[in-house]
């Protein structure tokens, strides 16, 4: 009778543990590497910057689509940086445009910037993200007081 009934019984359907949303053996992420298809490379936005000399990481950065030029735009708690990468987004060095470059610290604008020069180092054109450098100027009309951005680094910032 045993037999009879364990002969009825429903036979589970496997799980593809390609599919079962955890980590299992021989996998290095969820349901993706080993056996399974490769993970996805996820390289997250980042900019780093020296501003008169003290090294700063950017908490908020994107790139914008105005008035025809791509602006990238960094800021922090007490800082705003607006940065024109020009009308096109391609690899190579060019003057930075001084329209739309400006600097807001602590409530205060900079709008005058100088001695800008930015270069785009990479376009990822699929998963559209651009990396690269820029150094400007900043200072104010009727104010000796300077914003130097040096060795500003940007990497994987999303652009429309």
């Amino acid at each position: 009778m045993l037999l009879i009934f364990s002969s009825c019984a429903k036979k589970e359907k496997a799980i593809d543990p390609c599919s079962n949303g955890f980590v299992d053996a021989g996998e290095t992420g969820v349901d993706c590497g080993g056996n399974c298809a490769p993970c996805a490379i996820y390289n997250p936005p980042s900019l780093y910057l020296e501003l008169n000399g003290t090294p700063l990481s950017m908490s908020q950065k994107n790139i914008s689509l105005s008035a025809g030029n791509y602006i990238l735009t960094a800021s922090n708690d007490s800082l705003t940086f607006k940065f024109n990468l020009g009308n096109s987004l391609s690899v190579g060095t060019f003057p930075m445009s001084t329209s739309g470059t400006l600097a807001v610290k602590n409530g205060i604008y900079y709008l005058v910037s100088s001695e800008g020069t930015n270069s785009i180092s990479s376009l990822d054109t699929i998963s559209k993200t651009a990396s690269g450098f820029l150094q400007v100027n900043y200072s104010r009309t009727g104010f000796a007081d300077t914003l130097k951005v040096r060795n500003c680094q940007f990497d994987f910032i999303p652009y429309p």
